[in-house]
Formats: structure tokens, C-alpha cells, sequence
């Protein structure tokens, strides 16, 4: 089979950036246009490695400092393994998903040096593959994202108030945005249940104390007894001087509720 360099770059730049992008939401932090596009081209690049006659262990060391280098243009050096890792992962998961689309459609390609080449092909079915291939993982990764989101948005949550720790069974929800109205903290709720385990009231802190104000479905203009806390605490997130609303009612299962602010803003945001 004949390779065209042309070919080899063009699939390998279209892989590489959707690729690029992917990896930018999985992270949590998106890349600049222009950053994407200068990891693209080394993407585009790095598909020449096909043409290295070297060993398999020199193969690997050279694609994964090629992945490294890609990484580091999209999203800098500050967070590189993390980066390299998540974007040689979903490499390697689009290139199993393009592999079953090619033997299903019987295309002639050439396999080395960890580098797909299709024969000449039109582009449009080139940007076609990608983004089927693309779709499969992103569709994969959202998956496993809303899996692991829906153990991250539980837990135990610590509430630091007067310098002394207060442990409550606690829920993320994405629809509460409360936020202290002079200092724009978030604002944690805690129902009637988890009150009573604290061994003080809300007026017994004169001085940490503030007037929630809020609004909700028939309700416009409401306020609900508040306390500074020193921070609260869940998992990886910890919020200094955040706020804590005496709720009259229960969660269920939950003691407190969670500002949205302590959701994860990607698969591996926090990592």
C-alpha cells in the first residue's frame, strides 16, 4: 500500500484534536483555540513516527513522548502527567473504537509503530470515522463520569465552625446556587436534623451569623438563619469561611445539602 503524507497528516490532525478537545473535558479545563490547533499539528506530526524503524520498547518511549509533547501544547506544562496520561488513555480507546469501524467496513490499513493508516480515502469519510470514533469514546467516558458523579455527589461533609469539626451524611445539588449576598460565598444547607447534633443554635454566634436571602417556586422573596462556618470540607474541595442555612425541614437521607460549588467540574478534575 502506498502512504500519502497528506492523508497521514490530515487523519492524524482530526484525531488529534477531537482528541485534544475530549481530553479538555475529562481534565475539567479546555484548551485555547489556538493551543488546540498547534497540539493538532504535532498530532498531525507525530503520525510520520510510522516510518521509525526501531524496536517496540524505542516505539513506545517515542509515542508516549509524542503524547507528552501534544499535551503539553494544548494545555501547558503545569499539569503535564495528569494531561498525557488521560489523552494516551483516550488514544488508545479511539483508536480500538477506529479499528472495529474499519474491519466493519472491510477498509484496507496499514497498523505500525501504534499509527493507523487508511488508504487513500475520501476526506469527507476521513472526518466521518473521526467523529464516530470520537462519539464512541466521548459516549464512553460520559459513562463512566456520570457513574463516578454520582458517587463524588455523596459523602461525608466536615463543617468547621468556631474551630471545631462538625461530621453530616451530605449530598451535592447542582440546582442550589445560594450565595452569601456581601461576601458571594457559597451557602450550605443543613435540615432541622443535622441542627440539633450541633451543641449550639444559630443565635448563640452573634457574630458569624447572617441572613440568608433567597428565592424559590412560590416563594419570592425568602431568608433563612445563617452561620459563617471557618470552612467546610467534602472530598478534594474545601471552601474557607463558606456558609451554613438552617433549613426547618429534612433531606431524607441527607443532613445537609451542598452548594453546586462542590461539584466536579470533570472526570478527573481534581486528580
Amino acid at each position: 500500500m502506498v502512504i500519502y503524507g497528506e492523508y497521514l497528516f490530515a487523519e492524524n490532525f482530526i484525531a488529534g484534536l477531537l482528541l485534544i478537545l475530549l481530553t479538555g473535558k475529562v481534565a475539567g479545563y479546555m484548551p485555547s483555540a489556538a493551543r488546540a490547533l498547534a497540539a493538532a499539528v504535532l498530532c498531525g506530526l507525530s503520525g510520520f513516527i510510522i516510518f521509525l524503524p526501531v524496536g517496540s520498547l524505542m516505539s513506545a518511549a517515542v509515542r508516549i513522548g509524542a503524547g507528552a509533547a501534544c499535551a503539553a501544547a494544548a494545555f501547558g506544562l503545569r499539569n503535564i502527567l495528569k494531561t498525557s496520561a488521560i489523552l494516551l488513555v483516550l488514544t488508545f480507546l479511539s483508536g480500538g473504537a477506529a479499528m472495529a469501524i474499519l474491519l466493519w467496513r472491510q477498509e484496507p490499513v496499514i497498523s505500525h509503530q501504534g499509527i493507523i493508516y487508511m488508504d487513500a480515502v475520501t476526506y469527507l469519510w476521513l472526518l466521518f470515522s473521526g467523529i464516530l470514533a470520537f462519539g464512541l469514546t466521548y459516549w464512553f467516558v460520559r459513562l463512566i463520569r456520570g457513574r463516578a458523579g454520582d458517587i463524588a455527589a455523596r459523602g461525608r461533609v466536615c463543617l468547621v465552625i468556631d474551630g471545631k469539626p462538625f461530621y453530616f451524611r451530605a449530598f451535592v445539588d447542582s440546582g442550589n446556587q445560594l450565595r452569601e449576598p456581601l461576601t458571594d460565598k457559597p451557602v450550605v444547607l443543613i435540615d432541622k436534623r443535622g441542627a440539633e447534633k450541633l451543641p449550639f443554635k444559630v443565635y448563640d454566634l452573634p457574630q458569624r451569623y447572617r441572613v440568608i436571602p433567597y428565592k424559590a417556586v412560590g416563594v419570592d422573596k425568602g431568608s433563612l438563619d445563617g452561620l459563617r462556618t471557618d470552612m467546610i470540607m467534602f472530598r478534594h474541595h474545601r471552601i474557607e469561611e463558606a456558609y451554613v442555612a438552617f433549613y426547618q425541614g429534612t433531606f431524607g437521607d441527607f443532613e445537609v445539602l451542598l452548594n453546586r460549588d462542590f461539584l466536579e467540574g470533570g472526570l478527573l478534575q481534581d486528580v
